[in-house]
Parts: structure tokens; C-alpha cells; sequence
């Protein structure tokens, strides 16, 4: 559960990105693509418990700060250009502190966009470097890469289909979330409403089976499963491994807009 909670703190964190006037198409739901922000353009982002503030400060570099709910802040900056006519490309760091305990996170990244503003699709990596304490804790730590996939569909004028999936493979964490954009007010505002599915893999040990215990005395007693009892395991000897995954899914509202 942790490691689906921190990478949903990175999925949210690539919130570094800012929007153009031309259909947000910088942002999908949480990812940036390789799209930027215009020069002297602003907007405030709200991701649930998190904001978000983006300043253009030219055509091609943008800075931020955020905070989620006020338990840490974080600032960023990005810088973002065109290769050819549909293909597009973003850098950029995030670097926070958090304002309850001690820590600190970093996560540099790149993304590559190609379509346009109305029919996107982009592939990013990053690579994430968190560790956090709080109370004299051992410290929490989520350290390696970060891949993610994004996308833009433009269904009519006042809405499209956006979504996003991301992986770390150090942690075998994945997040998958579809939405539909809804525009507003001239196209300076938008609601994204959907569900993101977060799914976690666990690899755990299988022991050797020893036999049932029918009297609760920790001695094997049968064999036969029919006769019920507790199952013993020799916990010296692995004889394998087995994994399952974690999963939950949770309603996605944000909204965004230009100042």
C-alpha cells in the first residue's frame, strides 16, 4: 500500500508542466506532454488535495510551485521545443521538500509528443528519487524510473477523451487513468472526470509444507486436508516464490485554469 501511495505522489507530482491557450494541450491528466506554456501565461491547477501554480516566463521555459495540501512544496521548471511539425519535446525538473517531517524529492523527465493539439499521443521517463521521515521513522524511500504513456482526443468542441497510464518497474507499480475533458468558459477552464486504477505487484516466498497441526500443539499431525487443522510450514525452507496484486480504483476530478 505505501508503494501505491508514493507513486500516486509521483503521478501527481508531474504536475511541473503548464497548458497552452490551444486546448490545454500540454497536460493530460496528471503528465505533461511535450506541448508548453505561452510567455506571461499563468494558471492554476487543482488535483485534488493538490495546487498547482505555472508561470510562462518565455515560449519555451516555464516555472512553478505547488503544494499538496500544505504538507510539503515543491518547485519546478521546464523547458520545451519543436523537432518537426508534429513531434515535440519537454525537460524538465521537480525538486520539494516536504513541510511535516524531513525529506526530500526530486524528479527529472523528458517526454516526447507527436500529433496535435486536438490528436496527441506522448511517451515519457523520469527518474524519481524520494525519501521521507517523519517522528524518528525508518525513512521511506522510492528510488528508480518512472515510465508513462499519455494521450489526447478531441470528440467535439467542448470535450475529448484524455488519459494516461504509468509503470515503475523497480516497484512493479502501475496507475492506468481514462477521462473525459470537459472545456468551459471559452476554453479557459476544464474539468477532467474519470477513475484512475492503481495496481501494485507483491512477490512473496513459499515455504515448504510440512503437514497439518490437529491438536494446536505445533506438531504435524496428518497429512490429509479433509481432516482439517492448522497447515505447518518450514519458515528455513524456500521452495519457491509467489506473487499477487494490490488494486484500487478511485474517482479522478481536476480542474484547471488561466488567471
Amino acid at each position: 500500500m505505501k508503494k501505491l501511495l508514493l507513486l500516486f505522489g509521483i503521478m501527481m507530482s508531474s504536475l511541473a508542466s503548464a497548458q497552452t491557450s490551444n486546448g490545454h494541450a500540454s497536460r493530460y491528466v496528471f503528465s505533461p506532454s511535450g506541448f508548453g506554456i505561452e510567455k506571461d501565461s499563468a494558471y492554476l491547477n487543482f488535483v485534488g488535495p493538490l495546487i498547482d501554480f505555472q508561470y510562462g516566463i518565455t515560449d519555451r521555459i516555464s516555472v512553478g510551485v505547488g503544494t499538496p495540501l500544505f504538507l510539503g512544496v515543491y518547485g519546478t521548471a521546464s523547458y520545451h521545443t519543436q523537432i518537426s511539425d508534429k513531434l515535440f519535446v519537454k525537460t524538465g525538473l521537480l525538486a520539494g521538500v516536504p513541510t511535516v517531517g524531513r525529506g526530500t524529492f526530486l524528479l527529472p523527465f523528458a517526454v516526447g509528443t507527436y500529433g496535435t493539439p486536438d490528436n496527441q499521443f506522448s511517451l515519457g521517463v523520469g527518474y524519481s528519487s524520494f525519501n521521507y521521515s517523519i517522528f524518528n521513522t525508518d525513512d521511506i524511500e522510492l528510488n528508480g524510473t518512472a515510465l508513462n504513456i499519455g494521450g489526447y482526443h478531441k470528440m467535439g468542441s467542448r470535450i475529448g477523451i484524455v488519459y494516461e497510464a504509468w509503470y515503475l518497474p523497480a516497484t512493479e507499480g502501475a496507475i492506468i487513468t481514462p477521462n473525459f475533458r470537459i472545456y468551459t468558459n471559452r476554453d479557459r477552464r476544464y474539468w477532467n472526470v474519470g477513475f484512475a486504477s492503481f495496481s501494485q505487484r507483491n512477490t512473496e516466498n513459499e515455504y515448504k509444507f510440512l503437514g497439518y497441526d490437529l491438536n494446536w500443539d505445533g506438531m504435524v499431525d496428518t497429512q490429509d486436508p479433509n481432516l482439517g487443522g492448522y497447515a505447518l510450514y518450514d519458515y528455513n525452507t524456500v521452495v519457491g516464490t509467489f506473487s499477487y496484486w494490490d488494486r484500487f480504483v478511485l474517482p479522478t476530478v481536476t480542474f484547471a485554469m488561466y488567471l
